[in-house]
């Protein structure tokens, strides 16, 4: 009994391991060319004309006046059981992942989609950033008015 006690613990533990780390962005899927789900990058926010995901020597630019919506959502890490959810719930806070879904256009005009996770800190920042330059007609939630 303690040998599945311990297996099932170092099971638990080794599963948060698998969550983005501060700094890191994984791109969860989408349809950029050439990009496969699961690559870890940085998100770099400082350039005033594109979003630039930054992994393995390359580099994915979305044009802010490229993109044509945007979107936060945050759903629980792992799901569980009712009866396991409300035990760990009593021990300690349940985590969550962190996903932005961007529409954007590329320079061929095709429409392209990016899922990308994000660490917890990050998604007041992203919002704000892409809220700022993308857009006018952009919102979040919402598909931008006046695209073709």
């Amino acid at each position: 009994m303690k040998r599945a006690t311990a297996c099932f613990l170092i099971l638990i533990f080794s599963l948060s391991a698998f969550a983005v780390e501060e700094g890191q962005v994984m791109y969860v899927g989408g349809t950029a060319p050439g990009m496969a789900p699961g690559v870890i990058g940085r998100l770099d926010t400082t350039s005033e004309t594109a979003l630039i995901f930054e992994y393995s020597g390359n580099k994915l630019v979305i044009p802010y006046n490229a993109i044509e919506s945007f979107k936060y959502s945050k759903e629980v890490t792992r799901h569980l059981g009712v009866m396991p959810a409300i035990a760990i719930g009593l021990m300690k806070m349940r985590r969550h992942s962190h996903f932005f879904r961007i529409s954007y256009r590329d320079p061929n005009n095709v429409a392209q989609a990016a899922v990308f996770e994000v660490p917890k800190h990050m998604p007041r920042t992203l919002q704000a950033v892409l809220e700022t330059r993308a857009p006018r007609t952009c919102k979040p939630y919402l598909p931008c008015a006046g695209r073709n």
